[in-house]
């Protein structure tokens, strides 16, 4: 069940917009805040990445990147947007 429920929050997070932007910044310290700060918020974020973030790093290394320094779970890239998601201590999954 709780499987289904996940499945469904993140099938709805790709429906919203993307409330991140990666631009020729990259993956900056305020980024990272930002992330953490709408984590904490929504637990499902969508992420869209910039044709200008894409000349140093590859949609899947800006990515597995911004997970890294977020502490979240990297869902899955569309063209150059992805979702990830943290599931808060307390909520399971």
């Amino acid at each position: 069940m709780k499987d289904e429920t996940h499945r469904t929050r993140i099938n709805i997070a790709w429906q919203d917009p993307a409330i991140i932007q990666i631009g020729k910044g990259g993956v900056s310290e305020n980024l990272v805040k930002e992330t953490v700060r709408l984590l904490k918020k929504h637990n499902y974020i969508k992420v869209r990445m910039l044709r200008s973030a894409l000349d140093t790093m590859t949609k899947q290394e800006l990515m597995t990147t911004l997970c890294e320094r977020t502490g979240a779970t990297f869902e899955g890239l569309r063209g150059n947007t992805g979702v990830i998601y943290k599931i808060r201590a307390g909520q399971g999954r």
